[in-house]
């Protein structure tokens, strides 16, 4: 299957969370980026994406407005809905796949603040969750890790090599992703990660590398090393 010319590729962007680590104003998907807010950065990073035909972006209902704003002036062709988070992430991701398109056979689901992600991360996804039918970019941990028990003694110190920091998109096979969240939602089970949600089906998931540049921007901290970086 050529996933190129058959356009059979959604992708989620999950831009609804309040953001209050960052201690902005606005909401964090829509705090500046040099000329640009965060979110609009990530959707344009999809956008380019030939693999990519459509985007269903979730936001705040009280960001509604401020979205289709930020969509046209940017003229993101993609984004063929915009849709009304919930909650929880969880929630949020659910709304975004109600309105996936039949015709779509895979789902990627990106963070709307992770503005540094390139089209090397999105097409390797893509790739392997062709073949494996569930795929995420992941980095090697870089410092020691420590668990870390009641009292704040450690309980023990866990081997690196063995360790990933996960970043986004994480792509899966639609129904594969339909059958993760029925199963959590039906046993009352709550995550952030999406692919958490696939190995409860037993599903392998495929790794595929990521980037150190590819950030989540949470903290006051990461917008300035966000910033650094659009330098």
């Amino acid at each position: 299957m050529n996933l190129a010319s058959s356009k059979r590729v959604a992708a989620i962007v999950a831009a609804a969370g309040k953001g209050e680590r960052l201690k902005s104003k606005v909401r964090k998907p829509f705090v500046l980026l040099g000329k640009e807010p965060i979110l609009v950065w990530a959707l344009k990073a999809l956008e380019a994406c030939a693999q990519i035909g459509e985007i269903i972006l979730v936001v705040n209902q009280a960001d509604m407005a401020k979205a289709r704003s930020a969509v046209n002036r940017a003229k993101l062709k993609k984004v063929v809905k915009i849709v009304v988070g919930g909650k929880r992430r969880l929630d949020s991701v659910k709304n975004g796949l109600s309105e996936v398109s039949a015709e779509a056979k895979y789902v990627l689901i990106h963070d709307g603040c992770r503005p540094f992600v390139d089209k090397k991360i999105i097409s390797s996804v893509i790739e392997e969750m062709e073949i494996f039918g569930a795929a995420i970019p992941c980095i090697a941990v870089k410092p020691t890790i420590k668990e870390v028990e009641k009292g704040n003694f450690v309980a023990a110190t866990l081997n690196r090599q063995s360790l990933a920091e996960v970043q986004t998109p994480q792509g899966f096979k639609k129904e594969i992703l339909i059958r993760a969240y029925e199963k959590a939602l039906a046993e009352g089970i709550d995550a952030t990660d999406d692919s958490a949600l696939v190995e409860r089906l037993g599903i392998k998931v495929k790794v595929v590398e990521g980037s150190h540049k590819n950030i989540k921007i949470t903290t006051p901290e990461d917008l300035k090393y966000a910033k650094m970086l659009m330098e």
